[in-house]
């Protein structure tokens, strides 16, 4: 064989590695506005999922030098692809903090950490600590391509004037691009470098793959025994005026899971379990949403350059002035309206009553006894029960109907018997069978307070309350600020579309704040083949 054959063979070998090296990467990737924060302050992320994994949910949190979970919070995917925001706390202390992205069914396996800076602003910059920088064994580096080309930017800009700049995207590289480009033009610091790696590990966080939505799921254990129960009913209510109502009976090993879909805002839920009879000593156990930290980082301590202490020192002051002046920095785009429900899950009721039209009634054994048709509640020896009346045979059901506080089913009627007219805005009444999939229900009694806190209905190990964190509604960067004497322009993002439509020429236009000091005007895409590819320029505010 002739030399030339040789180093056709060669070539040929060597762009098939290429090739499999590039459908080896994930198409992991995070990304934020700035890498240096201020408590208090808001960052923009967008995140990247892997083709492979179906999920419709991915999961950003931050976590402290020391493995503590600050807060997160959950996004949904559209084309493998997310973009949220997150409100870092005023009371953090200043250093590096890793925010995390990934999903939960493979949560403990792969994890995209990206580090960032955060200072207190209240506590100022100690100048004399050094910083702890983390030490990523799996750097994740993007790949520079001069096929996406910034034009018509300048070197310098004047505070208040207009940038217009251009992106052009080479032909050969359009097609190839997968989904949305992550635009930007926002504040820099090139002395600070920020690693961002993949954190993996042999064990996954048990759970269903979240392809309709978040899924919220635990375990039901014998209190005694410490045994998984199963078909235990676990009960999941959203207070509301029309409450939101979900049932589960548990798998063999206790488990069981829950759909949540419909809700785009924080929202309160209360999650219990019954037994098969009302003696039987239950536990439930939710599973945390996040992933746990794991196993603690590595640092390295590193002198801080004085470029950065400067714009740290800066920004403390920015975001001072920001909240002084009001100025926001986001707009909450309203999530598309879902259908509301009308009639609660247990149906329209036979007669609905407002005790406060008429006259005040100190417990609930006299509003029953004088407003209530067909309910009959009795407090003998301090023992409270209720029955209601079965409408179609004229006597009343053998068994306790269901009752609600604000949508919440309760079994204890301790918990309703000092109920007076004010406390109570409106009772149902159902004076028939209603049936909720295979659960039956001889009545129902549902009481909506009138400052609807359910506050009397206490936590214990069958029942939890907790504050859900749904997904987040999509935001967009709040206009500039009107122009007023003595008022500067404080913001330091000044151009953000995470969705930016992919094509030939693109225009970036915005206006420079008052805010000095170095920009970077990004480009970021990831292609088809998993491999994210950037283009930037920086330019300086005077």
């Amino acid at each position: 064989m002739n030399m030339k054959n040789w180093i056709l063979i060669f070539f040929l070998l060597a762009i098939l590695c290429l090739d499999v090296n590039a459908q080896s990467k994930t198409g992991l990737g995070i990304y934020t506005d700035r890498d240096v924060y201020v408590s208090g302050e808001t960052l923009l992320a967008k995140i990247y999922t892997p083709e492979s994994n179906p999920s419709k949910i991915v999961y950003m949190d931050l976590v402290n030098q020391y493995g503590t979970r600050i807060s997160g919070v959950p996004l949904e995917t559209k084309n493998h692809q997310a973009s949220g925001y997150l409100q870092l706390p005023d009371s953090l202390s200043s250093g590096i903090y890793q925010l995390r992205g990934y999903q939960k069914n493979t949560a403990e396996k792969v994890k995209i950490v990206r580090e960032i800076w955060i200072s207190n602003r209240f506590d100022g910059f100690e100048k004399n600590n050094p910083m702890k920088k983390l030490i990523g064994s799996e750097s994740e580096p993007d790949s520079l391509t001069h096929q996406i080309k910034i034009d018509n930017l300048n070197p310098e800009y004047v505070a208040g004037t207009v940038i217009d700049a251009d992106i052009q995207i080479e032909e050969s590289i359009l097609d190839k691009i997968d989904g949305n480009l992550l635009v930007a033009v926002a504040q820099t610091e090139p002395s600070f470098a920020p690693a961002t790696f993949k954190v993996e590990s042999s064990g996954t966080m048990e759970g269903l793959n979240e392809v309709k939505g978040m899924i919220l799921s635990g375990t039901v254990t014998d209190k005694t025994s410490l045994q998984p129960i199963e078909n235990s009913i676990v009960y999941l209510t959203i207070p509301d005026s029309v409450p939101g109502f979900q049932y589960y009976k548990t798998r063999t090993d206790g488990r069981f899971y829950f759909l949540i879909n419909q809700y785009h805002v924080q929202v309160q839920a209360v999650i219990q379990c019954f037994g098969s009879t009302a003696t039987q000593r239950l536990k439930i156990k939710l599973d945390e949403l996040y992933a746990e930290p794991g196993t603690k980082p590595k640092y390295t301590k590193q002198a801080i350059p004085e470029a950065l202490k400067a714009n740290i020192t800066r920004n403390i002051d920015v975001v001072t002035l920001q909240k002084i002046f009001s100025q926001e920095k986001l707009k909450v785009i309203s999530a598309p309206a879902k259908k509301q429900e009308t009639v609660p899950y247990y149906g329209k009721p036979t007669q609905t009553v407002d005790p406060q039209l008429f006259i005040d009634l100190p417990d609930f054994a006299e509003i029953s006894r004088e407003l209530l048709p067909g309910v009959k509640f009795r407090n003998y020896n301090n023992e409270p029960s209720i029955r209601v009346m079965n409408s179609s045979m004229q006597n009343f059901f053998e068994d306790p109907p269901l009752v609600l506080i604000d949508g919440i089913p309760i079994q204890n009627m301790n918990i309703i018997k000092s109920m007076g007219s004010s406390e109570i805005d409106r009772v149902d009444i159902c004076q028939s069978e209603r049936y909720y999939g295979d659960l039956r229900f001889p009545g129902v009694v549902a009481i909506y307070t009138s400052k609807a806190d359910y506050s009397k209905i206490p936590e214990s190990d069958q029942l939890i309350h907790i504050k859900l964190e749904v997904v987040q509604p999509p935001v967009i960067l709040a206009d500039p600020p009107a122009s007023e004497p003595n008022i500067p322009d404080l913001r330091q993002v000044l151009y953000w579309n995470p969705s930016e439509i992919a094509q030939n020429k693109l225009s970036v236009k915005c206006i420079a704040s008052s805010i000095s000091g170095r920009y970077k005007l990004s480009v970021r895409a990831r292609l088809k083949n998993g491999t994210i590819i950037y283009s930037e320029k920086q330019f300086e505010v005077k």
